[in-house]
């Protein structure tokens, strides 16, 4: 069984030179980004068995982005595209404020917009134990929409915990479209991450924190709702239960890759805690002591704290695609 199985685009990022603009650099650092392949990169390095599923031009640039997941410890499994299909690209500029960061996309009529489930592995989900995709990925076109909903049915087939990154950009679709969407899809996920903003903006949830979790988690009947905060810090109900976690202090070079660090490691976190409650079930099968509690996994409160952990990582690293090591990541909570 996969630890983590995530579904969604790649894109080919070129970061113009440090302390340049893209209308005067003269060079870019080439690099893959995308928020499931991020947290899947940032839940590998922590120690998840994680596979990326997607659809990729049979090209130099297809394999140039199957390379750099296995380069990560990341399985793939790809449909592909005839050789002249396009990969989405960005071109980037980042830069301290008040510049900040500037991206210009091109992205339109990509490979990845024409995939079809069918096409990809299905029993890699069915036989993971999560399953993850984000909001941008759904909103690419009609079929990538029609791709996430038979992955996640055929999550719910193989009862693998599925969860969602609403992640809400204007850029790709307005908040009346999003909340139709989402919501429609709510009834196969079981965790949801989402800011106050988009949780405000997209589905209409006002009020403190505590108050907007627990309305989505009873509304929609999800598992667990994660509230995270710009600062990286989050708020989770799950159940009846509500955790919170700090941000990390720490100096930032750039927050880009900060939330896909946090949902990765949040992953990373849950699946380890799961299999060593297997692990202690299977131990304890008929004989001895039976594990503590009802067997369902513990910590989501120490996930929240990985996750806080890893975003402060990510944001002393440039980019959004950023690793960070397990020892770095419990050495921070210890410390907290």
């Amino acid at each position: 069984m996969f630890d983590l199985v995530g579904f969604g685009e790649a894109t080919l990022r070129l970061r113009a030179e440090r302390g340049r603009q893209l209308g005067d650099t003269d060079s870019f650092a080439a690099g893959v980004g995308g928020p499931e392949r991020n947290a899947l990169v940032a839940a590998s390095g922590l120690g998840a068995d994680a596979v990326w599923l997607s659809r990729l031009p049979d090209s130099p640039l297809g394999d140039r982005v199957v390379a750099d997941l296995r380069r990560h410890g990341v399985r793939t499994g790809v449909s592909w595209a005839d050789a002249d299909a396009r990969l989405a690209t960005a071109f980037v500029e980042a830069g301290p404020e008040p510049r900040g960061r500037t991206i210009v996309r091109d992205a339109d009529d990509a490979a990845f917009e024409g995939i079809h489930a069918e096409n990809l592995p299905l029993n890699a989900v069915g036989n993971a134990e999560r399953f993850h995709v984000a909001g941008a990925t759904v909103a690419r076109s009609e079929q990538t929409a029609a791709a996430t909903e038979s992955l996640l049915a055929a999550a719910v087939e193989g009862d693998t915990t599925t969860a969602f990154d609403l992640r809400y950009r204007e850029r790709d679709w307005p908040p009346a479209a999003a909340r139709e969407t989402c919501e429609s899809l709510f009834p196969a996920v079981d965790v949801l991450f989402v800011s106050s903003t988009a949780a405000e903006s997209v589905l209409g949830e006002e009020g403190d924190p505590i108050e907007i979790a627990h309305a989505l988690r009873t509304k929609h009947d999800l598992e667990t709702v994660v509230l995270l905060r710009t600062d990286g810090g989050a708020l989770a109900v799950h159940g009846d239960e509500v955790h919170e976690t700090d941000a990390v202090r720490g100096e930032s070079i750039d927050g880009a890759g900060a939330r896909d660090a946090f949902v990765g490691a949040f992953h990373a976190k849950r699946t380890a805690d799961a299999a060593a409650t297997g692990a202690d079930a299977h131990r304890n099968d008929g004989a001895g002591e039976p594990p503590a509690g009802d067997g369902s996994p513990p910590g989501v409160g120490d996930a929240l704290a990985w996750g806080a952990a890893a975003a402060a990582l990510a944001r002393t690293l440039t980019g959004e695609s950023v690793t960070v090591s397990r020892a770095a990541v419990e050495r921070i909570v210890a410390e907290q």
